[in-house]
């Protein structure tokens, strides 16, 4: 099994295919085939287009790179474009309904609901998401689920756990 791997990819939402099955061949070769698969490549593919669209606003001169690392507690995926970067300190809450404009920070929602941390590095130019395996356990996907709940104000379908 690999302990680390990247890619560098055009910046273009045409790529995420290959930003899915990257993370699709990671997972299954770590064997992660449970919802928690499903948070994993929601959360990667949703940073990459945040890395797309406000990193590298679209320019296709511009590379963004993927890279996941195994850590002792879990995986890591870092996305890393070649934008200005941002504040990360001041993120709207997109579930807030005194805020006018929740259209902006949905995406950094979703990446910090679907992970179990997110750091931002570079100014902002670099996300990493790390995905703590002991925590693929029925009392977090309950909480994952409500948040979602919660952001998208409707029912999540959800497996029954045995």
């Amino acid at each position: 099994m690999e302990r680390s791997a990247n890619i560098k990819l055009n910046s273009a939402v045409i790529e995420l295919n290959k930003v899915v099955g990257f993370v699709e061949n990671i997972c299954d070769e770590h064997s992660i085939y449970n919802n928690y698969f499903g948070n994993i490549v929601t959360a990667v593919s949703e940073a990459f287009i945040n890395a797309v669209e406000h990193g590298n606003k679209n320019d296709q001169n511009k590379s963004i790179e993927l890279s996941f690392d195994v850590q002792n507690d879990g995986f890591a995926f870092c996305i890393t474009d070649q934008g200005n970067g941002f504040n990360f300190e001041n993120i709207t809450d997109p579930t807030d309904i005194t805020i006018e404009d929740t259209i902006s920070g949905r995406g950094l929602y979703l990446m910090n609901s679907l992970s179990d941390d997110i750091e931002f590095q570079h100014g902002g130019r670099k996300v990493c998401l790390k995905f703590l395996i002991s925590s693929i356990n029925k009392e977090v996907a309950n909480q994952r689920i409500n948040k979602l709940k919660s952001y998208l104000n409707q029912d999540v379908k959800q497996k029954k756990f045995l």
